[in-house]
């Protein structure tokens, strides 16, 4: 699947006229969004999809706050429990725990879908309106 994923990113730029990381930031968007729905809405995911491989690894992340004000268990993690499992953490660093690869389902593909669709029609637009730009000529609409 990881090759798929790779083709898939090199068709969709080269046929969109964007960059590969923009496609590649726009599919860990979209599978950080689909993780979320299935792990909790609330939650703060991050994934990271290798460049060369497409291969890609999901994280639950918590930011770490002051005792005082820690609100979210979902989304903070005070200062001093977090300083517990790594001495060295700070303030608005953040904290995170490696999840399983989850399946989507259909849904959470739709999702995702949706997702890198929308990602892709903004780059697109700004591809278009940089074209016109450098071309020093007037945008009407």
């Amino acid at each position: 699947m990881s090759r798929e994923i790779l083709l898939l990113v090199d068709v969709l730029a080269r046929e969109k006229n964007v960059t590969r990381d923009i496609v590649f930031g726009a599919l860990e968007l979209a599978l950080a969004s689909a993780t979320k729905k299935r792990v909790h809405d609330d939650a703060n995911v991050r994934v990271a999809v290798d460049r060369e491989t497409g291969d890609f690894e999901t994280f639950r992340r918590w930011e770490v706050v002051a005792d005082a004000d820690f609100l979210d268990e979902e989304q903070q993690v005070p200062l001093s429990e977090a300083q517990t499992q790594d001495p060295e953490v700070e303030v608005g660093d953040y904290l995170e725990e490696a999840l399983e690869p989850i399946d989507f389902g259909r849904i959470g593909a739709q999702a995702a879908k949706q997702v890198i669709l929308q990602k892709i029609r903004d780059a697109e637009r700004e591809q278009i309106l940089s074209d016109f730009l450098a071309r020093k000529e007037h945008l009407v609409s």
